[in-house]
């Protein structure tokens, strides 16, 4: 990870040489000028501003507080409104049609001059320069649903060097909702290494798609946008995209307090590198606690009287016991066992072990009773275990 990031870092930095000539120093203040130049000009640079309101597939103008009435009348719909905030038009490479479901492919809502206008929400051949661009899908069936909706759009940018992938699902008897969007850098129609991603790097140049969710309930609404970033946001993105690319699994969780009783709980943000588990008070907090991996000897799956879902880390560090977290459910306390474990390199042996331990490990007697016959109740989160003693 430190390498990755380093490797990253020389990207802004004047590229040095062993050989101290004065052409080779003022190469690399030529380079180094160059791109600061890049950077300052992306910020003074003229943006011709967004239309004020989006567009469908025929480039009408979209009253959204009317289309959002329009298909609330539907049992389950998906909205996506397609932000391209580039000066360079995105095509459409594939998803003219959804796996479950139907695009919208008419419906008559008012313009923003309350005109009543038949709209074509499927997807078009191309998202233009500066414009938002909306696209929606229904469930399949007419008043009653009969299926849900999922699909893919994928679009590329001018010169095909960038691939824009959005992956859109709604439950019909679940009700689950998810929109997943990720840029992908295109080399000879493969994906890019993390070498030629710096290249485009280098050039000043770095795309990047993000999402917010403005609704998602049975009629979801997700905003997209596309970005190309130029100069010190191109840097700064390729960094941060390189840190995401890097974390294993994030996530809420309790961490019990050590002193006293040990009774009391609090909610943490976790997140999983390969190289530690890093814990803040939430998601923005720049206060952090770290626990390294090559620390941890052993994860496990524990209970407890009170709290639920619990497992323990154990750490050559740590002398006062395990640490203690709890889960919001059996499954993503075993989620994280397991994961931790794989991350720190301990065998699969111990995995299995971790996530289903043994009865004796679990329900083992602490009972000192030389009387024959004798038995202890034992309590765990499987229940009461009656044993022999």
């Amino acid at each position: 990870g430190d390498r990755r990031m380093a490797d990253l870092i020389t990207v802004a930095r004047p590229e040095t040489s062993t050989n101290d000539g004065p052409l080779d120093r003022e190469a690399s203040m030529s380079d180094w000028s160059r791109l600061t130049r890049m950077a300052q000009f992306s910020r003074t640079r003229s943006i011709k501003p967004m239309p004020l309101y989006p567009v469908d597939a025929q480039r009408i103008p979209v009253s959204l507080v009317s289309l959002r009435k329009k298909l609330g009348e539907v049992p389950l719909t998906t909205l996506l409104r397609l932000k391209n905030l580039s000066d360079e038009p995105l095509r459409l490479k594939s998803g003219v049609q959804v796996k479950e479901g139907k695009y919208i492919k008419s419906l008559k809502a008012n313009d923003p001059h309350n005109n009543q206008v038949c709209y074509h929400l499927y997807p078009g051949t191309e998202i233009p320069p500066r414009t938002e661009v909306v696209v929606a899908a229904r469930s399949g069936g007419g008043w009653i649903p009969t299926s849900g909706i999922d699909g893919e759009l994928v679009y590329t940018n001018r010169d095909e060097t960038w691939t824009f992938k959005i992956n859109f699902h709604s439950g019909l008897l679940h009700p689950f909702r998810k929109c997943d969007v990720k840029a992908i850098q295109m080399v000879n129609g493969k994906s890019a290494n993390n070498e030629e991603n710096d290249l485009d790097i280098r050039a000043g140049k770095y795309w990047q798609i993000t999402k917010d969710v403005v609704d998602h309930k049975a009629n979801s609404e997700v905003e997209i946008s596309f970005e190309l970033l130029r100069g010190e946001d191109a840097i700064k993105a390729a960094c941060n995209h390189r840190l995401s690319e890097s974390v294993l699994k994030s996530g809420f969780l309790l961490k019990n307090r050590s002193f006293g009783l040990g009774l009391q709980w609090q909610q943490k943000w976790f997140v999983l590198t390969p190289a530690e588990i890093v814990i803040t008070s939430d998601k923005g907090s720049e206060r952090r606690s770290k626990i390294a991996l090559k620390d941890i000897s052993h994860v496990q799956i524990a209970s407890d009287m009170v709290k639920k879902n619990i497992f323990e880390v154990y750490t050559n560090t740590e002398r006062s016991g395990p640490i203690r977290f709890a889960a919001g459910t059996p499954e993503e306390r075993d989620d994280w066992v397991r994961d931790i474990m794989a991350a720190t390199g301990l065998d699969a042996a111990a995995t299995a072990a971790a996530v289903e331990p043994n009865l004796f490990r679990r329900y083992s007697t602490s009972s000192e009773s030389t009387f024959e016959g004798a038995i202890e109740c034992v309590q765990s989160d499987k229940g009461t275990k009656v044993l022999p003693v």
